[in-house]
């Protein structure tokens, strides 16, 4: 037997400890909102017009200095600690996943630029969790619309990701992976060498992640035991993505969907096959 709060509290341990990590990254790399840092309020603020910065945004000028930020991330990982000792169905873990949603809805106007679809579906799955357990209107229902919601918003992400490397004539002429990995921001030495070692290792990661990621939302129809092939592909295809390349935010974020993706597919009233 299913049980709702378990896969509700288990999405968010798995993405809070993405959201810890990657917290702990900006602490590390605090510099970059240096004044004349890569992310410094001073440049980030002209993506507002100056009649917009005289009103509302003169107060966000300490906040996102250096050492207001530094204040923030290590408050959100304060945060991230103590939801794992109160459970979201209760009014303290409630009000903590809000102020969570609130330090990352606010860090996201400094750094935009620096975000990525994990943090897109992060901050997806945070709302989402907030706005299905509101006190005084929470109900299993409810909670079970929001894990319906975070599975289906991942099968489209998989979906409409394979569909656009389909579209793509490098991803179909099998260069797209040996391209990247040869890059200096995304790439790896070793595995760009490899690549080229084996050309046909390259037609078979391409068309792999393609159908793979296309043909994901099979995993909501299929009985368990093969939907469990999409999601330990997803496992590690994330995986390798996070060592090889160090997206490590995205296997965190794609993970804590996968409960969510286990609950639908035991909901489905019949299967495919």
């Amino acid at each position: 037997m299913i049980v709702l709060t378990n896969i509700t509290q288990l999405v968010l341990m798995i993405l809070s400890v993405g959201l810890f990590v990657s917290t702990l990254e900006y602490i590390k790399k605090i510099q970059i909102f240096a004044p004349n840092g890569l992310l410094s309020w001073n440049v980030m603020q002209l993506n507002w017009g100056q009649q917009d910065q005289k009103t509302f945004l003169k107060p966000l000028f300490k906040l996102f200095s250096q050492s207001g930020l530094a204040t923030l991330f290590v408050i959100r990982c304060l945060l991230l600690v103590g939801l794992v000792f109160f459970q979201l169905q209760s009014v303290f873990g409630w009000i903590l996943i809000s102020l969570l949603a609130v330090s990352l809805l606010t860090s996201s106007l400094i750094t935009r630029y620096g975000s990525d679809g994990s943090d897109q579906m992060s901050m997806l799955i945070v709302i989402t969790l907030v706005l299905c357990h509101l006190p005084g209107l929470a109900s299993p229902r409810l909670a079970d619309i929001g894990l319906w919601f975070i599975g289906l918003q991942a099968c489209l992400s998989y979906s409409v990701a394979g569909i656009a490397k389909l579209a793509s004539a490098e991803w179909r002429a099998s260069t797209a992976i040996r391209d990247v990995f040869s890059t200096k921001t995304y790439g790896s030495q070793k595995a760009s060498m490899f690549l080229q070692k084996y050309p046909a290792a390259n037609g078979f990661l391409c068309w792999n992640v393609m159908i793979m990621e296309t043909l994901f939302p099979l995993c909501l129809f299929l009985p368990w035991p093969y939907a469990m092939i999409f999601l330990i592909w997803g496992f590690t295809f994330h995986f390798f993505t996070a060592v090889i390349m160090g997206l490590n935010s995205f296997f965190w974020a794609f993970m804590a969907t996968y409960p969510a993706l286990y609950f639908i597919n035991h909901q489905m009233p019949w299967h495919l096959f």
